[in-house]
């Protein structure tokens, strides 16, 4: 146990409370409790009974005219809803205005409206979730038996704010698995005819919706709910959720929807609290995707060159380079909505989308880069990369710069040192080689001139493979080494030396591409190279499963060797109008040209304050692409005081992250529509830490 880290602080925090609940529950309930804990559906039962209403059940209309058909309008009482119609004549205006025979209200939505002291209203784990679906009519309209059922309990709950007269059906699925249905809200009238163990047949009337004084302070409507368990509780099972155990009650408790039939759908799929969402991933999430900060952000949205959490706290992103043109902007979204409403398929037919974005792309790129290939992720990218090298050249070997990072699939994490070579690395793969990365500043050769013995380093590498030199990847700015960028001249003489090898050179353009360095569209093109092929990600669709590949013709041939080449979504038309609008932006509000202004005055900036405070060592990069590394003297990297002040900064507003080999080197790569008055945040915010330090 960790006690410094707060998101297993979260979710191992409540263990003593969650022993309370189990030993006080029934034994059902805590079972359900235990299994909800390490993630598995709560009732082992509750995916047959939905599978049997959703492939083998007649369900009939609880209400009339028939829920599926009839003109509805769904009543919002959500808590972010603001003024909600809460009376009879409220609802009934609305569903008018609306033309609706049905007004409905949503599943698992987070109310306000549950404030009695039957709810835990003023409780952390109040109950506020609701578990049926509200079915609006008029006082007295029929209520209808939708399956044949039995009569297991009914009540006439007259507290303040509960169902006033309730009832709850037993059925049984085709393999004998039991299930039942709750009706809450109806009339007294009601009452008179239902009897323990009554049988009904689907279609027949059950009872009538009550009036307010009936139902005990609600409007005429039916709570309508399905439920797997009773877990012991009886007629007082939860019609509505603690906040803390929603996914749990969404398997006790399923969609009544798998009944109703109706197609808009009911679930409104509420927002949860910050703790809820840290407990739900530590049980269902893999541990090894990893989150930021020692408490975990809960963002909700973004806009611009910020992201907002669950209060609407604003944080400048200066990490997120995926969001390129800015989170959510609304060019991109446009596009992407547009082209949803109108075509989504694969590249199997004709597209005027993907060939105009094709040409868009290749109007960037040097000659003889002009065949493209579009896939969902940089990992995609670079894996095809190696096939198309290896189509080419026939040969297996590649090498990598150290600490470079190409992807997650098997394929590219054989040519990314800094998974093999990392935690949970496996070594070397026999057919990859690792050339020494050329950082002049603290690199295993160091100073102006280092770059040729970086350069003989290189040919040993070569000279090893042999005749098996097959490609060559490299980012032109070194991303997770720290933002490495490569001196002046390696990438030229390492080209040269890997074609008269045999190889082929694949710039690796994930992160550093479409107009990210500023002075360049591409990395490469700082280095005056061509590389053979060009991988593409993050950038392309500012968020959307975008990547993209470039060769040129002849390389391409020989991959056209009879095996088809297919990617089910690559390409697809909205990807291809989500990538057409990043672009057209990046173009029309000058985003490459702001990219060099804002980056040069950042860095300046910086390198300014470290005139003053020796702890900042290195500035570098291109554009806003930028390391700054942190050392407390020439030989130790300041890894602690980056942790701190990444923390710090968070307090204040600003997002920062870090890369390099002994995690001490900021990187700053934000949305490229970030201004001076942004960047005069970030400053102000390290000025303060490196006076407070």
């Amino acid at each position: 146990n960790n006690p410094d880290n707060e998101y297993l602080a979260i979710s191992q925090g409540d263990a003593p409370r969650t022993l309370k609940l189990l030993c006080e529950s029934d034994s059902r309930l805590a079972l359900f409790r235990f299994r909800n804990a390490i993630g598995l559906d709560a009732n082992p039962d509750s995916k047959a009974i939905r599978q049997y209403l959703l492939t083998q059940a007649r369900c009939e209309s609880v209400v009339s005219p028939d829920i599926k058909s009839a003109p509805k309008v769904w009543i919002d009482w959500s808590v972010d809803a603001g003024q909600i119609p809460r009376t009879s004549a409220e609802i009934a205006k609305v569903m008018r205005e609306n033309g609706a025979a049905i007004g409905i209200g949503r599943y698992c939505e987070n109310r306000a409206v549950y404030a009695s002291d039957a709810f835990d209203a003023s409780a952390a784990s109040a109950r506020t979730f609701h578990l049926g679906v509200d079915l609006w009519q008029e006082v007295g309209s029929p209520v209808f038996a939708p399956l044949d059922g039995e009569i297991e309990l009914f009540n006439d709950n007259a507290t303040y704010l509960d169902y006033g007269p309730v009832v709850i059906f037993r059925h049984v699925t085709d393999s004998g698995i039991k299930f039942w249905t709750l009706y809450g809200h109806l009339s007294k009238k009601s009452l008179a005819e239902w009897s323990v163990g009554k049988k009904v047949k689907a279609g027949e009337i059950i009872g009538w919706m009550g009036d307010e004084s009936e139902n005990v302070g609600w409007p005429p409507h039916v709570h309508f709910q399905l439920l797997t368990d009773l877990c012991g509780m009886g007629i007082d099972v939860y019609g509505v959720a603690p906040r803390d155990e929603v996914s749990l009650w969404r398997s006790i408790s399923p969609n009544p929807n798998l009944i109703l039939g109706i197609a808009e759908g009911t679930d409104a799929h509420s927002r949860l609290t910050r703790d809820v969402v840290a407990a739900e991933r530590s049980a269902v999430i893999s541990r090894n995707l990893s989150l930021n900060f020692k408490k975990p952000l809960h963002i909700v949205r973004g806009s611009g060159a910020y992201l907002y959490d669950e209060e609407d706290r604003p944080y400048l992103d200066l990490v997120n380079n995926v969001a390129h043109v800015g989170h959510c902007h609304p060019r991109v979204v446009a596009a992407g909505e547009r082209q949803m409403r109108t075509l989504n398929t694969n590249t199997r037919y004709l597209h005027q989308g993907i060939t105009e974005y094709a040409r868009s792309i290749i109007s960037t790129l040097p000659q003889p880069l002009s065949v493209m290939f579009f896939v969902n992720s940089g990992s995609e990218a670079n894996d095809l990369a190696i096939r198309l090298a290896r189509a080419y050249t026939g040969r297996t070997g590649a090498i990598a710069l150290r600490h470079g990072y190409h992807g997650h699939t098997a394929s590219v994490v054989e040519i990314s040192p800094y998974k093999f070579l990392g935690k949970g690395g496996l070594g070397v793969p026999a057919n990859t080689r690792v050339a020494e990365l050329p950082d002049i500043y603290r690199g295993v050769f160091r100073g102006k001139d280092a770059v040729h013995s970086y350069l003989r380093q290189l040919e040993n590498v070569i000279a090893e493979l042999g005749a098996n030199v097959g490609a060559f990847f490299a980012e032109s700015i070194v991303s997770t080494a720290g933002q490495i960028v490569l001196p002046d001249g390696y990438l030229p003489h390492a080209y040269e030396a890997i074609r008269k090898a045999g190889g082929v050179c694949v710039s690796d353009e994930v992160q550093i591409g479409l107009g990210r360095v500023g002075e360049t569209f591409w990395g490469f093109e700082l280095h005056g190279v061509i590389p053979d092929i060009v991988t593409m990600g993050k950038p392309l669709g500012n968020g959307h499963p975008l990547a993209a590949v470039a060769t040129t013709p002849e390389i391409a041939s020989a991959f056209n060797n009879g095996m088809e080449y297919f990617n089910t979504f690559g390409g697809n038309p909205v990807s291809a109008a989500i990538g057409q609008a990043v672009f057209d932006v990046v173009e029309d509000e000058g985003l490459q040209r702001n990219a060099t202004v804002v980056g040069n005055y950042l860095q300046d900036s910086v390198r300014a304050l470290g005139r003053d405070y020796s702890i900042i060592g290195d500035v570098r990069g291109s554009g806003l692409f930028i390391g700054v590394e942190m050392m407390r003297d020439e030989n130790t990297p300041a890894t602690d005081e980056v942790s701190e002040l990444m923390e710090y900064a968070l307090t204040r507003g600003v997002m920062l992250s870090c890369d390099g080999p002994d995690n001490n080197v900021l990187k700053i790569k934000p949305p490229l529509i970030i201004t001076k008055n942004d960047v005069d945040l970030f400053l102000n915010v390290l000025s303060e830490w490196l006076v407070k330090r």
